[in-house]
Order: C-alpha cells, then sequence, then structure tokens
C-alpha cells in the first residue's frame, strides 16, 4: 500500500505541473489580445484666425505740370471793336498797292491801298494836290484830312468788310483827321494817320503809318 499511494501521489503532482503548463500557454499564445490602454486624444479647437482688412491705399498718378509759357498773340492785322474803332498792321499786309503821280503831271495824284479780296477790308489815300484841294500841294509835313476842293485834297476810304455788303464808309468824302506826309515821289508814298473820324462814328485812332 506504501508504494501505491506514493504512485498516487506522483500522478497527482504530475497533472498539477501540467495543469500550471496548460495554464501558461493559453496565457501566452496571443489568442486574446492584451488590453492597451487607448491613448488619450485632446481635441484641439483650431486657434482662431482673426484677419484685418488694410486699409485701401488710392495712389494718385504722378502729374508734372508743364511749365507755364506765355506767348504774346500776335496782333490780328485788322480788328474792329462794338464800337467801331479799328486797328491796322498795315506793315503784315500783302499786295499793297502804290500808283504814282503821272509822268511831268502839273497835278500829282498819289493812291495806296490794300487788296480787299485778300485782306478782308479795304482802305486806301487819295491825295490830290492843286487840281483838287488847294490846301496841300504835295509838301510833306502835318496837314489835315480833307476831302473838298477848298480843303487839303487829301480823301480816306474805308470799307471794313472789303467786298462786302458794308460800303465804303468815306464815299461821302466827310472822313476827318490828321496826316502826317512822311514820304511824296514818284519812288513811294508814306503818311502817318491820326483820329481818322467817318461820319457812321467809326474811327481808325492810330497812329497809323500806312506805306506804298
Amino acid at each position: 500500500m506504501g508504494k501505491f499511494k506514493q504512485l498516487i501521489a506522483f500522478a497527482l503532482a504530475i497533472g498539477l505541473v501540467a495543469v500550471a503548463c496548460g495554464d501558461d500557454d493559453s496565457a501566452g499564445s496571443g489568442t486574446t489580445p492584451a488590453t492597451t490602454a487607448p491613448v488619450a486624444t485632446t481635441s484641439t479647437a483650431p486657434a482662431e484666425t482673426t484677419t484685418t482688412a488694410a486699409a485701401a491705399t488710392t495712389i494718385a498718378p504722378t502729374t508734372t505740370a508743364a511749365p507755364a509759357t506765355t506767348v504774346a498773340a500776335p496782333m490780328a492785322v485788322f480788328e474792329i471793336t462794338a464800337d467801331g474803332e479799328v486797328t491796322i498792321d498795315w506793315a503784315a499786309l500783302e499786295g499793297v498797292f502804290f500808283i504814282p503821280p503821272a509822268s511831268g503831271s502839273t497835278d500829282p495824284f498819289f493812291h495806296v491801298h490794300n487788296n480787299p479780296d485778300t485782306d478782308g477790308f479795304f482802305l486806301s489815300i487819295e491825295a490830290y494836290t492843286t487840281g483838287y484841294g488847294t490846301a496841300w500841294a504835295g509838301e510833306l509835313g502835318m496837314s489835315t484830312i480833307d476831302c473838298s476842293p477848298g480843303g487839303s485834297g487829301i480823301c480816306v476810304h474805308f470799307d471794313p468788310d472789303g467786298t462786302g455788303p458794308i460800303g465804303d464808309l468815306g464815299a461821302d468824302f466827310l472822313a476827318s483827321g490828321d496826316i502826317e506826309i512822311v514820304q511824296a515821289d514818284a519812288d513811294g508814298f508814306e503818311a502817318v494817320l491820326s483820329g481818322v473820324t467817318f461820319t457812321d462814328g467809326t474811327t481808325i485812332p492810330g497812329p497809323l503809318t500806312m506805306t506804298g
């Protein structure tokens, strides 16, 4: 009996060892995944982004001012104001006509005028000597405009619109004023008009130098 008990005791010991080994294999076989503690996840709200709109900036184009230039306007060849005051730049005219006295004439006659077709107005001096008018005999110097037989025999004719409808303001032979004769011969005629007045009120204040 003693030997039999020993065998039973030995068998039991082996069984316990087997059970123990079986438990170890079950725990280490990996069939039951190890429990891994979840990593704590912290949800962080995205940082608030503040956008500040930049103030609109308008850049004006650079403007370079042109230097001030004053150009003197050339005098008009012919001007007449509303009250009938006339200014003429005789030297600027082209095609001025001079009619010298007839050779050997006992009554020299000088005639200077411009071209109404190109200039748009007409101005002339008709200067008679002893044959018409007795106050001027062809001498140089100051005289008066008096287109009458008893006057100087120096006549001024003026048509402000040339070939237009107005007509010659001196056609009545009553133009008056002063005249300085600078040259009066076969080579030319030059005179300076001042204070010329026509009966309609039109004036040529002058001084206006007419040459031909």
